[in-house]
């Protein structure tokens, strides 16, 4: 993790370093481009949160974001003893939650699938973005 950190302060400093927005925008395309080819899927575990008596209350817990690439990302949570899991993913086919569930069914995993929704993003292209 030490040296994740460290990676990312480095580019962080590299980026910071540029004179122009229009200079930065480049070095995060060239970034964003070798990223795509690179990374498949992400987990991120939020972690355990500690909202003491209110955790009774809570149903499912959602940090939802964008991954750091076109694939795939899943974020791990846990509140109230249970797990959420939220997939999110640039594409419409279930075949990787369709397979992850499967993998669950053989393994004696009881699960509850919550839901499934589109991704519903603002109706901005922002600079770096390329889709």
């Amino acid at each position: 993790m030490l040296a994740g950190a460290a990676s990312n302060a480095g580019m962080n400093r590299m980026i910071l370093s540029k004179e122009s927005d229009q200079e930065r925008l480049e070095v995060m395309s060239s970034i964003n481009a070798l990223t795509r080819r690179l990374v498949t899927a992400t987990v991120s575990y939020v972690g355990k949160a500690n909202y003491k008596e209110a955790e009774r209350y809570i149903r499912d817990f959602r940090a939802w974001t964008s991954s750091a690439s076109n694939g795939l990302l899943v974020e791990v949570s846990a509140v109230s003893g249970r797990f959420t899991l939220d997939f999110i993913q640039h594409f419409s086919n279930p075949i990787v939650v369709d397979a992850f569930l499967k993998e669950l069914e053989d393994n004696g995993i009881v699960y509850d699938l919550q839901d499934v929704q589109a991704l519903d993003l603002p109706n901005i292209k922002l600079p770096w973005t390329e889709r």
